[in-house]
């Protein structure tokens, strides 16, 4: 084989090589190329280096050819789609299933090679000759003497069809079988030859002449080797063309038909009794299909089939392979052409109808999926150790599922709240069963009666992921396994970094993400802010997670008449939220779904709110108490439940002394305790205290900033954006890289909420503040130094010196820069204030402000004498504020 396609690729080569030599030769056939493009690229620069030809000349030259094909095209000069319109466009292009005729690849090619279909299948002339073989003229015999004289002789049939053997006389064996020529010589030998006897063999055949017609794809005569067969015709010429019939394949020998060929008794059953073979003269006829079916949907073998007149539908299930067992077997269709050219459906539901419908050409035969839901089933769903379906058994409880709390159920399992959505199955309608595993488990409350196709939904009882890995992995661990652990959450803080510093790449104005600090600042314990849950940080278990889909679907059922099964569960709960309502729905099965009570909760008064369904528009309040068993509301639907707090109640309210006092640490405060009070707990001031460097954060001040703050930078961003914006800026000596920066540091800024006091009026007495929860106290060391930032050469930190005065400290730091603002230069007091210098009499030195320790001068950026950039001078200030108040905690 390899001898033969070596030499293919010599030929080719050659040809193409004369034709480098004289144009006026034949060129290679696209084919010839093609076969070359296919060896492997090593192979192809062996045998062009050795016949010293170019691959590029070969491979240009077939698209030369292919160019040349094209040039009459008419429609080459349309537009063409560009290949980004086409993958997009194949992207979103719903898949269509294409069938193809069944049978036809038995004739395809292989791919990435030469095509070695004809000598692989053909006849192999070393396989036994039967004994009914005809022989033909040219077919030689090898004849063994034994006796007197021992000899073979090779013997070929002549044109005659006489074998003339070595001193006998001719004898005619052309038309005889194999068999009948053996006994004919043997019998003469033995007759002529005295004491001679013979031994009669089948030396070469000739090759045999036969005619491939019909719908073939290179109808004509072809040489075949002998023992050719029917399907080694049909490989000579290439296969049967697509409209070609596989099932009426006729050997016509002297104007009979000899026999007819059906190939899908080769393909299906591997029935190759009628593939007979061949003789010189035989002609292979291939008529056109003309009944064809198409089969679709679930079956093994979905395709095109053709048949043959008196098959059934059995029959083309027979050749498709059967139904999957997921077939729907009683909803099988039939689209058939009628007579008129109109198209009509014929459903087939059983299989008597299957067995008694006579299918006809252009039909098109559809057999869908069943369906995939479980008629008599129980799902669990959830937070349970085996989710899926189970059978259900006329009888069967939840119980019968759930035996044990700690073996049946997740350690993550709400053990609560459990429901079971049952779906009416005339009406679609769902309704809501509620129970309490824990209860249930304890004989507390009735075992609840299953039906088919209920599912039971189990929660978790956290609803933040982080919460439930906290509670169950992380008491699982080693040492080991906790390290690791630790790692790769850094390392998922890590990846998320860096997409967010791709994304501040894209950016303009914004920094997406701040660079993390392995250890925590002064400024972040004063700073503290409420995390709120995003999607993909709920449990996969959790309320909002599994409710989600239920109560869409509950939301559609209501209507004027029966307003939607939903609850409101507001106040002293772990979850408030909206809520399924259940059959015999109560305020304790309401509170139970929201995760229970909270400590805070005050169980003597609940409130239920409800709108009247008289179409009046009144708004009802009922009050019930939780200590009265015998107390309760029936709910109804879209009615609110409130839990209120306790009176007076306070969890954990707590603020922090930070710095120089003598027992810094958290706090815990009665409602009204003032700052002084928790600062006489914490045993007051040290000796190297800066009382008045204090700094008092408020969180509703933090988050009042930090609204300020981006309220801010999306109105620079807008004006930066804008044309008069632009203008303004143009006869300034702003660049935009200033203004970018600007947006950037304001962007950046996280908001301290700081409130400005007083410390030595507040250690008098004489200032009396009442804490909040989370505020913040931080005394520094005491100070010796005054600093100069802003618009300066080298901001710096001076000690500070009673005969300096405000230009002294700016000359210490350089001096200002061109763009400095100095009629705008303003001082931050140590205790947050804000001053200006005094320069509007005529006694006042140099802007003399009685400078003091811990004081920060500010020099501005000159803004002035731009038009419209009264903000721009709003956020340096603010900015920079914020920054003396950095400055102020990491000298600490």
């Amino acid at each position: 084989m390899k001898f033969l396609k070596l030499l293919l690729v010599t030929l080719l080569l050659v040809t193409v090589q004369s034709v480098s030599a004289n144009s006026q030769m034949p060129t290679p056939t696209p084919e010839q190329i093609e076969q070359f493009k296919k060896l492997p690229r090593a192979q192809q620069e062996a045998i062009a280096q050795q016949y010293g030809i170019s691959i590029d000349e070969l491979t240009s030259q077939g698209t030369q050819q292919k160019q040349s094909k094209n040039e009459q095209n008419p429609f080459e000069s349309l537009p063409m789609k560009p290949k980004e319109e086409e993958d997009e466009e194949d992207k979103y292009k719903p898949e269509i299933e294409e069938l193809k005729p069944f049978g036809y690849e038995l004739f395809a090619p292989p791919e990435d090679q030469f095509d070695t279909r004809q000598p692989l299948l053909m006849a192999n002339q070393n396989v036994p000759v039967p004994d009914d073989y005809s022989l033909n003229i040219g077919d030689s015999l090898v004849v063994t003497f034994y006796g007197k004289e021992n000899f073979s002789q090779e013997v070929v049939i002549d044109r005659d069809g006489r074998l003339a053997l070595p001193g006998l006389s001719p004898v005619q064996v052309v038309g005889l079988t194999f068999n009948e020529a053996k006994k004919l010589l043997k019998n003469k030998i033995e007759r002529e030859v005295i004491g001679g006897e013979a031994f009669v063999s089948i030396g070469e055949l000739e090759d045999i002449r036969v005619m491939v017609l019909g719908e073939v794809k290179k109808p004509g005569a072809f040489s075949l080797p002998a023992m050719s067969t029917i399907f080694n015709g049909l490989i000579a010429a290439e296969g049967i063309t697509e409209i070609g019939s596989l099932r009426h394949i006729s050997l016509k020998r002297k104007g009979k038909t000899v026999t007819q060929l059906d190939l899908y008794d080769l393909l299906l059953s591997g029935d190759s009794s009628d593939d007979y073979t061949l003789k010189s003269g035989d002609v292979i006829f291939v008529p056109a299909s003309n009944k064809r079916v198409t089969l679709r949907g679930e079956v093994h073998r979905p395709a095109i089939y053709e048949l043959s007149e008196g098959e059934s539908f059995q029959d083309l299930m027979r050749m498709s392979g059967g139904l999957k067992a997921d077939a729907a077997k009683n909803k099988l269709t039939i689209k058939r052409y009628g007579n008129n050219g109109e198209r009509r459906v014929i459903s087939v539901v059983n299989a008597q109808q299957r067995a008694q419908t006579e299918l006809q050409n252009g039909d098109e035969v559809r057999v869908p999926q069943a369906s995939q839901s479980l008629s008599n089933s129980i799902t669990l769903i959830g937070a349970v150790t085996h989710p899926g379906h189970y059978q259900w058994q006329k009888g069967a409880h939840v119980g019968d599922f759930i035996q044990s709390l700690n073996n049946d159920l997740l350690p993550i399992a709400d053990r609560e709240y459990a429901l079971i959505v049952r779906e009416s199955q005339l009406s679609g309608r769902i309704s809501i069963l509620q129970f309490s595993p824990l209860a249930l488990l304890a004989g507390e409350q009735q075992d609840v009666a299953l039906q088919p196709r209920d599912k039971v939904l189990f929660f978790s009882r956290y609803e933040s992921r982080e919460d439930e890995i906290d509670a169950l992995e992380q008491l699982a661990y080693t040492k080991e396994q906790i390290i690791e652990n630790e790692r790769l959450a850094l390392w998922d803080k890590y990846q998320s970094r860096q997409f967010f510093e791709f994304i501040d790449e894209k950016s303009d104005y914004l920094s997406f993400e701040k660079e993390e600090k392995e250890t925590l600042s002064v400024r972040d314990l004063l700073k503290g802010k409420a995390h709120e849950l995003e999607d993909g940080e709920y449990s996969v278990f959790s309320r909002k997670r599994m409710l989600g889909p239920l109560l869409s679907q509950l939301n559609r059922q209501g209507s004027p008449r029966n307003g939607a099964p939903l609850i409101n569960v507001n106040g002293e709960v772990r979850y408030p939220g909206v809520y399924p309502m259940p059959e015999q729905a109560s305020v304790e099965k309401a509170i139970a779904a929201a995760g229970g009570l909270k400590e805070s909760a005050f169980v003597g008064k609940v409130e239920v709110t409800r709108a009247d369904n008289d179409n009046s528009g009144n708004i009802k309040h009922l009050s019930l108490s939780l200590a009265d068993d015998k107390n309760s509301i029936a709910l109804q639907s879209k009615d609110t439940v409130t839990v209120f707090s306790k009176p007076n109640w306070q969890e954990n309210v707590t603020v922090r002394l930070l710095g120089e006092v003598k027992f810094p640490g958290a706090y815990a405060i009665r409602p009204g305790e003032t700052l002084a009070e928790v600062l006489e707990r914490a045993g007051g001031l040290t000796q190297y205290a800066f009382a008045q460097g204090a700094i008092f954060t408020r969180e509703y001040l933090r988050e009042q900033e930090q609204d300020m703050l981006q309220k801010l930078a999306e109105d620079l961003r807008r004006d930066l954006a804008s044309s008069s914006f632009q203008n303004s800026i143009s006869s300034a000596k702003l660049t935009y890289d200033d203004m970018d920066n600007l947006l950037k540091d304001l962007s950046m800024t996280d908001a301290l909420g700081r409130m400005v006091i007083d410390m030595d009026q507040v250690v008098a007495g004489g200032e009396n503040i009442e804490l909040r929860n989370a505020d913040t106290l931080f005394i520094p060391k005491r100070m010796e130094t005054v600093t100069v930032i802003g618009e300066v050469h080298v901001s710096t930190s001076t000690m500070f010196n009673a005969g300096f005065s405000i230009d002294d400290y700016i000359r210490n730091s350089g001096g200002l820069k061109q763009k400095a603002d100095e009629d705008g230069i303003y001082i931050i007091r140590a205790n947050g204030s804000v001053q200006k210098p005094d320069t509007g009499s005529w006694f006042a030195s140099n802007r003399d402000t009685g400078i003091k320790p811990g004081d920060t001068i500010v020099v501005p950026l000159d803004y002035e004498h731009m038009d419209n950039l009264t903000l721009w001078s709003k956020a340096t200030q603010i900015v920079y504020q914020m920054g003396v108040a950095v400055a102020a905690l990491s000298s600490l």
